[in-house]
């Protein structure tokens, strides 16, 4: 069954203008590939996190902001600019589909003529890939 906490947006045909992720090293090692997610679309910023299964939505004043990591600190969450990165920054989302997995729940955002970025958590992992069009 699918849970979610808090209102998802609405993405069909809105321009993505900035999507950001935020990942979770520890010593040195990459533990979560998608700690959060951050997008941005009519000027205002979205975030996406998975916890035990259940998809949370929350909005946003201000986009992630880099977290100053210390040399002797394991932690580090680093972010990750996915439009540059996928090269959908200002694109048009065409649809944003959220559905149940086995342990949790994914999330699935197409990009009009350049693909779609899946988001899956199960098992207390989150995974990020992006099928190109």
């Amino acid at each position: 069954m699918l849970e979610t906490d808090g209102i998802p947006p609405r993405l069909n045909n809105q321009v993505c203008e900035a999507i950001i992720c935020q990942q979770y090293w520890y010593r040195g090692k990459l533990a979560q590939e998608v700690d959060a997610l951050s997008l941005k679309v009519n000027g205002r910023w979205h975030q996406l996190y998975f916890d035990a299964g259940v998809v949370f939505w929350r909005m946003r004043s201000e986009g992630p902001v880099p977290a100053e990591h210390k040399p002797d600190d394991p932690f580090d969450f680093p972010l990750v600019d996915l439009g540059e990165q996928f090269d959908i920054k200002g694109c048009l989302i065409t649809d944003c589909v959220t559905e149940p997995v086995i342990g949790g729940a994914r999330v699935s955002m197409s990009f009009e003529d350049k693909g779609t970025l899946v988001v899956t958590h199960s098992d207390s992992e989150t995974r990020l890939r992006f099928i190109a069009a």
